[in-house]
């Protein structure tokens, strides 16, 4: 007896073994990777690795809250690459399945475990092979509830993390590198950049430095040979700098 029609959005059989586990369980299965515009014709909806983001009206055709499988420990590191952000940001790993919302990995959380990785697991793409084993075997143990809606979940709590794709370093990376080596380049290449930007401060304060007597020496030269226009200009400069300063109090808002 089927127990219903479900699609799964994003990786096929050869990437999960979610699939396999709902066709076993006596689901009808579907599998899409294409953006969707209705969700309306499935009574459950399961994302792990979709691509596309899924917009608030198509979320609302669908029956109940479409589920997403993040291998992540929500709230840290929503997002792009959750396993590499947990190393470098030193933040917890582990899986999470949770509730679609607008947001990126912000919607309420159904189930979560933490993982603590084996000392052998020393390369990201053996830390993510994990964590995708482990992401499959909540799911497979909380199979029934999640077909059937009969779960309870809670928001995520605190602020949490997220990263995009842009933000991971691409020069002299890969998945199978020494994860302690990676970040240790890091380190370094932070230790550089920290340093380069600080000289950049003092480079900004020196110029500006110089250019304020160059001001000076302008203020000078006008109130000496035309005070009363240089006091306009000096009039008009000061109601700028007023509504600069409004401006940055909005942003600080």
């Amino acid at each position: 007896m089927s127990k219903g029609s479900v699609l799964v959005l994003g990786y096929d059989k050869n990437r999960t073994t979610i699939i396999n586990v709902l066709e076993e369980s006596g689901c009808e299965v579907g599998h899409r990777n294409e953006p969707m515009t209705d969700l309306s014709a499935y009574d459950a909806v399961f994302s792990f690795g979709y691509r596309h983001i899924i917009k608030p009206d198509v979320l609302a055709t669908a029956k109940r809250p479409v589920i997403n499988l993040h291998i992540g420990y929500l709230p840290y590191n929503r997002g792009t690459h959750p396993n590499f952000w947990s190393f470098v940001d030193n933040t917890p790993a582990g899986v999470t399945i949770h509730e679609m919302d607008e947001g990126i990995d912000t919607g309420p959380i159904i189930f979560q475990r933490y993982v603590n990785f084996d000392l052998g697991m020393n390369t990201f793409a053996t830390t993510y092979d994990e964590l995708l084993r482990q992401i499959e075997g909540l799911f497979a143990e909380n199979l029934d509830v999640l077909i059937t809606g009969k779960y309870k979940s809670h928001p995520q709590r605190g602020a949490g993390s997220t990263h995009s794709a842009r933000d991971l370093p691409t020069e002299h990376f890969d998945w199978n590198d020494d994860i302690g080596e990676t970040l240790a380049i890091l380190e370094d290449r932070n230790s550089e950049r920290l340093k380069r930007d600080l000289n950049l401060v003092d480079e900004i304060e020196n110029v500006r430095s110089r250019n304020n007597v160059n001001w000076m020496d302008l203020l000078r030269i006008g109130l000496t040979h035309a005070p009363e226009e240089t006091k306009r200009v000096l009039r008009r400069i000061n109601a700028d700098d007023g509504k600069i300063s409004d401006l940055f109090k909005k942003l600080g808002e």
